[in-house]
């Protein structure tokens, strides 16, 4: 992926949502997806490892989300879960993505936290970001309920 541009619109891989769709409710412009990283590992046997996705919705606020169940594996979830431990919003007291599962159940709902990710902070972490879809600047927004 480096070197080449991003995409304008739509997913990333197998990231669970696309540029400019609602990330979550409340419908609302603040919420529709502007951009969308790659977060890649660079402690993993293979570097470069796609561990997870961080989401930067159109109001500025970035959300971190996993890999689709059939790409993850124990080594990338453990290494988001590291990233989301350490970066999730101070309000909320969640630092691991829980199981999308319920009662042996899969829920097939995708799962997102709001995070801050320090400039710093990347080394520590052992990631690093690489561009994969944006909105293209000056182009208005879709509406977010249609």
């Amino acid at each position: 992926m480096a070197g080449q541009p991003p995409l304008q619109e739509g997913p990333c891989l197998d990231s669970a949502r696309g540029v400019p769709q609602v990330l979550q409710k409340p419908l609302s412009r603040g919420m529709q997806i502007v951009r969308i990283d790659q977060v890649l590992s660079t402690a993993t046997m293979m570097p470069g490892n796609v561990i997870g996705f961080l989401y930067t919705t159109e109001n500025g606020a970035t959300w971190l989300g996993e890999r689709s169940a059939d790409y993850m594996s124990p080594a990338a979830a453990t290494a988001i879960n590291t990233v989301l431990a350490a970066t999730h919003v101070a309000a909320k007291n969640i630092t691991s993505f829980p199981p999308q599962s319920r009662y042996g159940v899969a829920t097939k709902y995708p799962q997102f936290f709001a995070v801050r990710i320090p400039p710093d902070a990347f080394g520590a972490l052992r990631i690093t970001l690489a561009p994969c879809t944006v909105w293209p600047a000056g182009r208005a927004l879709p509406d977010p309920s249609m």
